[in-house]
């Protein structure tokens, strides 16, 4: 992945200012993981953090200002998950019945391409640069095989996963403005980071987990590298003991 040298100006990291535009008013929101948990942070015009919603390793969601509208996006977001696993019930005992696959047996993923942001659309020098650079953490793994997708299966509608398919990885990618301390000062600095989320989808059983990655965004490729390790594990460690046998 290339970002244009044009992002090392101190200018540009004043001017790419990621606004959320919810319900008529703007905030800033700053993504972070610890022990691979996602808390997502509202932040004021000084610097200070408010804790919006968690989500943990198993894909729990807690709530810590109700009235924020990040939150209640991600409340409706929880909610039209829980009634797809309720429609899949029955296809997920069969396979609970069912026998699984082998550990050394191979998990067959669709890998979406990256979708960016207005801003890293522009940053990125060569069309497709930013998908391919994730794909390329993906082709060397033993276990992991990922497919070439449906032509048809382009375009706004999300299709179903497709026969033969174990896992669909949807890969996003944005460049933010964000907080950091700086570590001369101690001090909270603007930045701008560079933003990878992903949301790993498993047919049989039916199981939607997210992960993102983010750091400044001069260190892009190490972000990049990170947030792939991040998919891996959940696709290997909780998704792929549960696949059924082909």
């Amino acid at each position: 992945m290339v970002i244009r040298p044009c992002l090392r100006m101190i200018g540009f990291l004043w001017c790419a200012v990621v606004v959320h535009m919810i319900g008529g008013c703007s905030s800033n929101y700053y993504t972070a993981n610890v022990n691979s948990e996602q808390k997502v942070y509202r932040v004021d015009e000084q610097g200070g953090k408010t804790l919006v919603y968690e989500t943990d390793l198993q894909g729990k969601t807690t709530i810590y200002d109700a009235d924020d509208p990040m939150a209640k996006r991600q409340v409706a977001s929880q909610e039209v998950a829980g009634e797809l696993s309720l429609k899949k019930n029955g296809q997920s005992d069969q396979a609970n019945s069912g026998s699984k696959r082998q550990p050394n047996d191979p998990i067959y993923v669709d890998l979406a391409p990256a979708e960016l942001d207005e801003q890293m659309q522009k940053a990125e020098r060569t069309k497709g640069a930013v998908a391919e650079q994730i794909r390329s953490e993906f082709v060397a793994d033993p276990m992991i095989k990922l497919i070439e997708r449906d032509q048809e299966r382009s375009g706004l509608l999300k299709p179903h996963l497709s026969d033969g398919v174990d896992v669909e990885v949807s890969p996003k990618v944005s460049l933010k403005e964000a907080y950091g301390i700086d570590r001369k000062t101690g001090k909270p600095v603007r930045m701008l980071a560079v933003v990878f989320e992903a949301t790993i989808t498993s047919q049989t059983p039916p199981a939607t987990y997210t992960v993102s990655e983010s750091g400044h965004a001069q260190r892009n490729l190490e972000v990049s590298k990170r947030f792939a390790k991040q998919v891996k594990q959940v696709i290997l460690e909780k998704i792929g003991p549960n696949i059924p046998a082909h």
